[in-house]
């Protein structure tokens, strides 16, 4: 369903001047190693309190055992969270394969008016909408909790699929799953499930969520009608041969046979 950046994500971004700099600065270890501090923090102020009432050593005592590792642990993740933040073009560079320049002018369409967000309420945001996918002429961002986004040139995908048939532990679970063409040159990863090989990339956030299909097929027809080359299915079938996107028998080949009949 098509939206308009959320409050906080718009703060953000306006507090940082870039998209990609305002997903990287959500979650993260530098986080959760802040937030640990902060309740040990205020659990040993509070505690160390109520000791001093019975005994001025007692408090210090008490203090000393939660609060002090609270302070540290706060200052630690505060600047664990700095580096994270500051560092992310670094970030960008490595996972999607842009360049430095890229990357600048993916952040430009991403907060360009013409950049298509998508997204619904989901579990994590507490049933409240959040953006899950943003398309612009050119690049696919997909919210990645903890890391931040994924982002991937529209031109560097070759299959971008809705599917009720993710392996999963409790049976299929349903998702986009995007293959790029760096994705179809490498080695591939064992299906745990099939025992076969696949390689790609499902946005976690939506995975099951209520409103996942329309969600997905509503991204997916976006990003087709920038990149009429993109298989939009599974199961396909090439000069013959059928293929299973999420199961190869031998992934690298596989992919090179099936880019060499669609070239």
């Amino acid at each position: 369903m098509r939206m308009e950046m959320t409050k906080s994500l718009k703060k953000r971004v306006g507090k940082y001047g870039s998209v990609l700099k305002a997903y990287r600065s959500q979650g993260g270890g530098g986080a959760g190693v802040m937030a640990g501090g902060i309740v040990l923090l205020v659990f040993g102020v509070l505690l160390g309190g109520l000791a001093l009432l019975g005994s001025f050593k007692a408090g210090l005592v008490v203090f000393a055992v939660f609060g002090v590792p609270g302070l540290l642990l706060t200052l630690l993740g505060n600047s664990k969270r700095k580096k994270r933040i500051e560092s992310y073009l670094e970030f960008y560079l490595k996972d999607s394969g842009c360049s430095r320049e890229e990357l600048q002018e993916a952040d430009r369409e991403l907060m360009s008016q013409n950049a298509v967000k998508i997204g619904c309420a989901t579990d994590r945001s507490g049933g409240r909408k959040e953006i899950v996918f943003m398309i612009t002429d050119h690049y696919f961002l997909s919210a990645w909790p903890v890391y931040g986004a994924y982002l991937r040139k529209i031109e560097d995908i070759v299959a971008a699929f809705y599917s009720a048939q993710i392996p999963g532990i409790n049976g299929y679970r349903q998702n986009l799953f995007v293959i790029t063409r760096q994705d179809a040159e490498g080695k591939g990863r064992k299906n745990e499930y099939t025992k076969k090989q696949y390689d790609g990339f499902e946005n976690s956030i939506l995975t099951n969520q209520r409103h996942c299909r329309e969600v997905c097929m509503e991204a997916l027809g976006e990003l087709a009608s920038r990149a009429p080359h993109l298989i939009t299915c599974q199961n396909i079938a090439v000069d013959g041969v059928k293929y299973d996107l999420l199961s190869m028998d031998d992934w690298k080949k596989d992919w090179e046979r099936i880019l060499k009949e669609q070239a």
